[in-house]
């Protein structure tokens, strides 16, 4: 073999070993950012999860808090209805009301969010399959804009009932305070196993005795606006529902994505 073949063989080689060099290293780098890149796919899943999983707690205590104003909105109603009825006297009446105390406390329902607009900003949202991106998106984006929409209602309803339409609770609110019982007033005149004073109990029927509010509370009005608020409160329970039933179909989908990623 000529001299020209033997250093056209060693060329030959060299640029061989080159290529499958810088080949092995560039399949290495693409391994590794896919060994990455799945490392991180894997944290957004949990992390999704973990949100998913806060927000059923959220929705269980909005839940019970919907269910107490439920139960104490109709027993307000049946009171009122006796009243009409003249069933009961204006001051077994009041007395009542005093101790139904709060209707409902108007918690509501906000979404643990941060995983999903982080996944949103990073791009990262993409790596997820297309069925799941759109139980996400249906999930996050439109399923929360009617329960947003309807918080936005239920408070507005709710801080009006009770400023204009129930204003005793005002009353109660503060003597709640002044007499250091239960720091949620929402939970009942008894929440906290304390009474309230003689003094407050003074306030309360001084205030029920009143010209103005033995009007008010005898009147049409205060029947028709509770009868609005736990109506209210029963729509925003249906959107509850149907929001937990997103959320519920969107976790199992996840979490069986997930099942599937680390069985690999």
């Amino acid at each position: 073999m000529d001299f020209k073949k033997k250093l056209l063989i060693k060329y030959s080689l060299e640029f061989i070993v080159i290529v499958v060099g810088i080949s092995v290293t560039f399949w290495i780098d693409e391994w590794n950012r896919n060994r990455l890149e799945r490392i991180q796919h894997i944290k957004d899943i949990e992390s999704i999860i973990d949100d998913l999983e806060n927000d059923s707690l959220i929705i269980d205590r909005v839940n019970t808090s919907l269910d107490t104003g439920k139960v104490r909105s109709n027993k307000l109603i049946n009171l009122i209805e006796l009243r009409f009825d003249k069933k009961i006297n204006y001051k077994t009446y009041y007395e009542e009301i005093i101790r139904i105390g709060y209707l409902w406390s108007y918690q509501t329902f906000f979404m643990t969010d941060a995983t999903y607009k982080s996944l949103i900003s990073n791009g990262r949202i993409n790596l997820f399959p297309q069925e799941i991106h759109s139980l996400m998106n249906k999930y996050y984006e439109a399923t929360y804009k009617r329960i947003n929409d309807h918080n936005k209602i239920v408070d507005d309803i709710a801080i009006k009932y009770y400023t204009y339409y129930h204003p005793f609770l005002v009353l109660y609110t503060n003597e709640n305070f002044n007499n250091n019982l239960y720091p949620d007033v929402r939970l009942g005149i008894r929440g906290s196993g304390s009474n309230f004073n003689n003094s407050s109990f003074k306030k309360f029927r001084n205030f029920f005795e009143s010209i103005e509010m033995r009007e008010h509370y005898n009147g049409i009005n205060f029947y028709t606006k509770t009868l609005n608020l736990r109506n209210r409160v029963g729509n925003y329970t249906r959107r509850t529902i149907e929001l937990d039933t997103q959320r519920i179909k969107l976790t199992e989908s996840i979490q069986n994505y997930l099942n599937t990623l680390v069985s690999d």
